[in-house]
């Protein structure tokens, strides 16, 4: 009973206790009032996915998952969920109310088993803060789908309506809230997100071509506009609670995805997920326990899972493949960049274990295309095949080398690249092959030891060997010398340095035993201290490097390098030493190099520097370094700092020889306070010593050279001398032999260097590359071995494969070559509420290509040639679920070009002859079409319009005889409909531009024949004939000929084209002649063009050029059919002066034009005239005028004979009183006036009658124009500002002076040096001369029918003794029209001097029909 009690008492505290902390974590964890403790709840869970196009066609695709979803809730806001009795199915077909009939994928099983496998735990902190903790292998693409469910149980408290944050699948959204209450309780919940608005709703980069030019566009050119925002994804969920508002009873959220272009509102490409909730049962739980790895904590937005195909074989890789190869075959070339397209996209989803049998397979049916989709693959495993598949290639080293350090700078390397990389490294190494695994290495260690880098520090050791020179394996692919792989291994440590230093410490120690080595070379040993330059240095290796450091009695290169590491991240303890040990540096040039270092880190005002700048500080302790003089052929460290960045360089010499050992320059670019290592660059050179001492030397070629030549030179050539001397001084005290023994002397003294050339050792020079973190090395030997190789490759690219190529194509008809580019890619995917990622892709391919060659006999040759070229672009756009379903909707637009030629050349002695056979099917010379595709698992199936209505148009029209060229139409009337999307999506659309045979004719023919004629009398003419005759042989032939001949005696080219069917015979001949003895040095050419025989064109040209003195050229044109003849002739003489006459002249019908101008120009007058004649002959041209006048004179007549309304008179009786009473009025007005008595004899006529046209018509216009220069000239002189001010007086200095230019830092040191500036004086003035003014003449005649007119003016200087200056003007106009008579008549003089004797007349008159009136005066002063 006690006992009872005890336990009764303990159960009540312990649910006072719960109940207690369930309320303290009400307001951090809201589901809490949702899932109760202790309780399970058991939910039907279905997702379901559908791509389709909305508005086109109602066939849809995408998987569907169903299961039931238990939630443990063992302590407040701790669930365990567990997924069981799932199944995974596929849309099968549409049943007539246009609902998806769905079939179980064939995954199925292996899905259900995923998901209920292991149970997912997860806690909830308040509504934004949901944490996993999934069992450690769990697959991706399985707990994405328990994320989409997790996402789908969150709703936010309900107090008020408002936006909140909620997590989700999609991340952090904000969530718009409308809630229904009943009896102020829950009930119903409507939430609504704008998943951009979600912080993890982002595209997700998927795999692309490598080689594709177009890659990660962007929308209107903003680089924060991804492709992705083309996309518009929303959700809205439904949620029903029970009575009490505790938990959910069901659920319904709908997301919907839509691809913007094209889309008409909601119609077009979309993607609709689906989520459904049901409520089964609820029941408590005795389970407390919630036991998790922090370790193994995850988010709940969605992960980017693998992609790889749910079939895992090579049958649809090596079908897509067969029938790719097959398309050359047939005639469905159209295929060609969709089928490569699809076969890249299957060998993305392969494994490694499959993929590297398909390519095995693929190589051996075809390695030209199985290595063009291999390199546009992009993912791993098609890299780990290329790796692979480069074992198999057998002479094409260089090749291979290149292929494998390119795959290497390829980012973000994982396990299988370095373990593929490190096979290839095995097999072959290279200095290339080598560094790319060095650099793949770089970039895949992260800090962990993983076995595939700890495979790697092993090779590397194995390489190594402590340097011993001995090999542990004896392949024969390892490099001969163990020097060079000794040299090689280091470097690459080098490079790879922190993976190897925490994979392998026996490794270090290897290091270290090559640095100690003296029985190595130099360059091994520094290669050894260099390794450590990318390594933590650890207490061990700075200890080493020190030691190195301190040896006296080592190489000052490699003391240096060991200096250079030691200085990259010192301590104040390391500093101290190097500085206080400075003066007790043996090595000259070493002691040189690091006080130029640490003065330069004193002077550097980089913020990475002041630790550095600290420590030197308060080791010397307020002293100096000691000086460092520039003194040449001293080791020193260069810096230069800007505001931009840094160069640094290095150059170390050593005692033995004045050339330096080691030249390093490097370049830095700062960047807001980040410095970037832009490039470094380093020569190392040993052995040219002997060679530059045989050169140079005291006993060199050169210098003993130079002296036997100044003693040759002696006196005769001072200037040479005097250069002599400064390039070799102090020679004159040796004796030289005669000037006769020169040639002799130099031939030994070449001799002797080749000698001393050959018999010293090889030297060698070592060049260091290091640009943006990649590093490469090359000494000189392999150089030449490069460019050897290179010139191999450039003999076999660029001669020997031409001529290959050539000869295959030259000797056989079933060639083919194809290139396939996908030269845009873009591929993401988004997250959906299932859990499933929504792919999309935009891809651009290019696929041109010929196939066929040419044959040849002894006089016979067979050509084919059938070219095309294919361009598409392929949009996807779907939810699949990885690696169970595939689903989702494809649009291909794609425009492709083909043609072919297959002909026939027949070759004898005088004709060639071709014959092209008519073509047997239609030939599609353009197509442009659109279609969308539904894929899913297993099929794929074209998507039909929603209507049936389709426009089909054909309209052919003739091309030539054979042939028809037509124009297909093929669309959808979709877009009548107000839902239906724009297009393309309206369905299948097609264009199509067809070369269509008609069936007349079988064969063309095109022949070529030259013939040599003989005529004449004796047949001495000899004409040489070309024919070209083309036929069109069958039921509706046809033919043209063009015929070509030459005529050798008369120089006559002849040409006629015949084309009987469309009655065309046209001809043109051309002839070049020279005429008589009379005329000599004219050329003469004619161009004759006629039609049946009869002219219809003719061109005359003559030309004539004598010495440039006389010059003559005509052009004459005569069209016999208009009755028309132009001619322009132009003419050019010089001798005293120039006289140039144009003179043009046309003749039309029963009309005549001329029009001459001549030019006169010499020493004493300037002439141009211009005459111009025009004669028509009106009445001939039209016959018809003078009946046009009667009629207008009947008019007249009838008009003036009508009555007067309301009178008796008629218009005529009015007409002429008018004009009697006109008439009267004059003779009043001309007895009242003076000087209008003329003006009474004018009576206007009393007969109003049009005139007739005279027969001839004409206009003569006549220009002159002359003017005669006065010989006399007047002397002007105009004065200057500052005249006669010298340099002194313009307070100029004379000398310009050059300030010094010392830059210590570079070597560059220019003196101060001083110009002398000549002097000069500004002229007082500036004096020339004018002519004066001379005589001038110029006149013109107007005469025509109807209209004279004639002007005159001249005028100009007419002085004799004294001035006299005159004008003289007239103007005379007649016509039958006295109103428009008159003269004009006057003249102008003045003489004198202003101041002696001015005198000026003028005299002028005007005579008219109306008036007449005159002036004269002269004045004299």
């Amino acid at each position: 009973m006690g006992y009872s009690k005890l336990h009764l008492f303990m159960l009540l505290s312990s649910y006072t206790f719960a109940q207690q902390v369930i309320q303290e974590n009400t307001s951090t964890c809201l589901m809490a009032s949702r899932f109760k403790a202790s309780k399970k709840y058991v939910y039907q869970y279905t997702t379901e996915s559908r791509n389709g196009v909305v508005g086109t066609a109602n066939l849809r695709n995408g998987p569907k998952v169903t299961c039931k979803v238990e939630i443990e809730i063992p302590q407040t806001c701790r669930y365990v969920m567990h997924t069981t009795e799932c199944t995974l199915s596929e849309v099968s077909a549409m049943d007539p109310q246009g609902q998806p009939v769905y079939k179980q994928a064939p995954g199925s099983t292996a899905f259900r088993a995923a998901m209920a496998k292991n149970p997912l735990k997860f806690s909830v902190e308040q509504i934004t803060s949901v944490q996993l903790y999934p069992e450690p292998r769990e697959p991706v693409n399985i707990l994405n789908v328990k994320r989409g469910i997790i996402s789908a149980l969150i709703v936010p408290a309900m107090d008020d309506e408002k936006s909140s944050l909620l997590s989700t699948v999609h991340g952090q959204c904000f969530t718009n809230l409308r809630v229904n209450t009943r009896k102020n309780i829950a009930v119903r919940v409507t939430l609504s997100r704008d998943l951009s608005q979600c912080d993890q709703f982002y595209s997700r980069q998927l795999t692309n071509s490598p080689l594709a030019m177009l890659q990660k566009l962007v929308v209107n050119g903003f680089q924060h506009s991804p492709m992705s925002k083309l996309i518009t994804s929303k959700q809205d969920c439904d949620y029903q609670f029970d009575k009490k508002g505790t938990h959910i009873t069901a659920a319904l959220c709908k997301e919907k995805h839509t691809y913007q272009p094209f889309s008409n509102g909601d119609s077009g490409i979309s993607s609709v997920v689906t989520q459904e909730l049901s409520f089964q049962s609820s029941s408590r739980t005795n389970s407390r326990i919630f036991d998790v790895d922090p370790s193994h904590k995850k988010q709940l937005y969605f992960e980017e899972p693998e992609d790889y195909s749910p079939s895992q074989t090579k049958d649809a890789a090596l079908s897509t493949m067969r029938e790719l190869q097959a398309l050359s075959l047939s005639d469905q070339g159209q295929k060609r960049t969709s089928l490569f397209h699809k076969l890249v996209s299957t060998l993305r989803t392969l494994r490694n274990d499959t993929l590297s049998g398909t390519v095995t397979e693929m190589l051996r049916s075809s390695k030209w295309l199985t290595w063009q989709v291999l390199l546009q693959c992009g993912t791993s495993e098609c890299t780990s095949a290329m790796l692979q598949a480069i074992r198999t290639l057998d002479g094409a080293a260089l090749g291979v080398d290149a292929l494998v350090y390119g795959l290497s700078l390829q980012a973000n390397p994982d396990a299988s690249r370095v373990q593929d990389m490190l096979s290839v490294a095995q097999f072959r190494q290279s200095k290339a092959i080598m560094y790319a695994l060095g650099n793949t290495v770089k970039k895949f260690h992260k800090g962990k030891i993983t076995p595939e880098v700890a495979a790697v520090s092993e090779f590397m050791k194995t390489l190594l060997n402590d340097c011993s020179g001995e090999k542990k394996n004896d392949s024969e692919d390892f490099p001969t010398d163990p020097e060079e792989t000794s040299f090689l291994v280091l470097r690459v440590v080098g490079i790879m340095g922190q993976a190897m230093q925490t994979a392998s410490p026996t490794l270090i120690s290897s290091i270290m035993k090559c640095a100690k080595r003296n029985d190595i070379s130099l360059s091994n040993q520094k290669s050894a201290v260099q390794a450590f330059r990318q390594m933590h240095i650890t207490d061990q290796i700075k200890d080493f490097l020190k030691e190195v450091y301190q040896q006296s009695q080592g190489p000052v290169e490699k003391r240096v390098a060991a200096y250079l590491i030691l200085m990259k991240k010192p301590d104040r303890d390391l500093i101290r030493d190097i500085v206080n040990n400075l003066e007790s540096l043996e090595d000259e040039q070493l002691r040189s190099f690091v006080v130029s270092h640490l003065k330069n880190i004193q002077r550097s005002n980089e913020p990475q520097l002041d630790r550095h700048r600290h420590y030197i500080a308060l080791a010397l302790k307020d002293q100096l370094l000691p000086t460092n003089n520039a003194i040449a052929g001293t080791s020193r460290n260069y810096k230069i700092d800007s505001p931009l960045g840094s160069v640094r360089g290095n150059i170390i010499f050593d005692d033995t020889d004045t050339l330096p050992k080691e030249v390093m320059l490097e370049t830095t670019l700062k960047v807001f306070d980040y410095n970037y290592d832009i490039f470094e660059f380093g020569i190392e050179g040993t052995g040219f010593e002997a060679t530059v001492e045989a050169l140079f030397g005291d006993k060199g070629f050169f210098p003993d050279s130079i002296s036997k030549i100044i003693y040759w030179a002696s006196d005769q050539a001072h200037m040479i001398r005097r250069v002599l001397k400064k390039i070799a001084p102090d020679r004159e005290r040796r004796k030289r032999q005669a000037p006769q023994q020169l040639i002799h002397d130099i031939t030994k003294s070449i001799q002797k260097v080749i000698n001393d050339v050959f018999s010293s050792p090889t030297p060698e020079a070592t060049v260091y590359l290091r640009l943006l973190e990649n590093e490469m090395y090359m000494k000189t030997s392999e150089m030449r071995r490069m460019a050897e190789t290179l010139f191999m490759y450039f003999h076999a690219f660029f001669r020997h494969l031409p001529l290959q190529t050539f000869f295959e194509w030259t000797s056989r008809t079933d060639n083919e070559v194809f290139i396939h580019y996908i030269f845009m890619e873009n591929a993401f995917s988004l997250s959906t509420a299932s859990g499933f990622p929504l792919k999309f892709s935009l891809a651009g391919v290019f696929a041109p290509g010929a196939k066929g060659g040419m044959t040849f006999s002894s006089s016979t040759g067979h050509l084919s040639f059938m070219p095309s070229v294919g361009l598409e672009f392929i949009t996807q756009m779907g939810v699949h679920a990885p690696d169970f379903v595939q689903a989702g909707l494809e649009m291909h637009t794609s425009m492709y070009h083909e043609s072919s030629l297959n002909a026939k050349i027949t070759i004898n002695r005088n004709q060639i002859r071709l014959s092209v056979p008519a073509p047997k099917s239609n030939t599609q010379l353009f197509t442009l079409s659109n279609k969308l595709v539904s894929v899913s698992s297993g099929r794929t199936m074209t998507l039909p319009s929603l209507v049936t209505d389709t426009t089909d148009s054909t309209d052919c029209h003739s091309l030539f005889s054979g042939l028809k060229i037509c124009t297909v139409l093929c669309y959808s009337n979709a877009s009548s409909m107000d839902k239906a999307p724009y297009y393309p999506l309206t369905g299948k659309t097609m264009a199509t531009v067809v070369i269509q045979p008609t069936g007349d004719v079988s064969e063309y023919t095109a022949t070529i024949k030259r013939d040599t004629l003989r005529e004449g009398k004796t047949g001495r003419r000899e004409i040489d004939s070309l024919r070209l005759t083309l036929k069109a042989e069958g039921d509706d032939s046809t033919g043209a000929t063009a015929t070509l001949k030459y005529d050798h005696s008369k120089k006559v080219l002849a040409a006629e084209v015949v084309i009987p069917n469309y009655d065309v015979q046209v001809g043109i001949k051309m002839a070049g002649a020279d005429t008589d003895a009379k005329q000599h040095n004219m050329r003469s050419i004619i161009i004759d063009i006629t039609s049946k025989n009869v002219p219809q064109l003719m061109l005359v040209g003559h030309t004539r050029l004598e010495w440039m003195k006389d010059a003559m050229l005509q052009l004459q044109m005569i069209i016999p059919a208009l009755k028309t003849n132009a001619s322009v002739t132009a003419t050019l003489q010089k001798r005293e002066g120039i006289i140039m006459d144009v003179e043009t002249k046309i003749n039309l019908p029963e009309t005549s034009y001329q029009q001459t101008a001549s030019l006169i120009y010499d020493k004493e007058t300037f002439e141009v005239e211009m005459k111009s004649d025009l004669n028509s002959e009106i009445q001939k041209i039209s016959p018809t005028i003078e009946d046009h006048r009667r009629k207008l004179n009947q008019l007249i007549d009838d008009i003036l004979d009508q009555k007067v309304a309301k009178t008796d008179m008629k218009l005529r009786h009015i007409v002429t009183k008018g004009i009697e009473a006109g008439n009267i009025w004059l003779d009043t007005l001309t007895s009242s006036i003076p000087g209008l008595e003329n003006l009474g004899n004018k009576r206007i006529p009393s007969q109003l009658i049009v005139p007739s046209l005279p027969e001839k018509m004409f206009l003569r216009v006549d220009n002159f124009f002359r003017y005669k220069f006065n010989k006399d000239k007047m002397a002007v002189s105009l004065p200057l500002s500052l005249g006669g001010k010298t340099l002194e007086e313009l307070n100029i200095p004379n000398s310009l002076s050059v300030p010094i230019l010392d830059l210590p830092q570079i070597g560059v040191h220019i003196p101060a040096k001083s110009y002398k500036l000549p002097s000069f004086s500004v002229p007082r003035t500036v004096d020339f001369t004018l002519p004066l003014l001379g005589l001038a003449e110029a006149s013109i005649k107007v005469n025509s029918n109807f209209y004279s007119w004639e002007g005159l003016i001249f005028g100009g200087n007419h002085t004799i003794d004294s001035p006299i200056y005159t004008i003289q003007y007239k103007a005379i106009a007649k016509s039958p029209f006295n109103l428009l008579r008159y003269k004009l008549e006057g003249t102008g003089m003045m003489s004198g001097r202003a101041d002696d004797h001015l005198e000026y007349l003028v005299n002028t008159s005007f005579s008219h029909n109306l008036v007449q009136t005159s002036m004269m005066e002269w004045k004299r002063q």
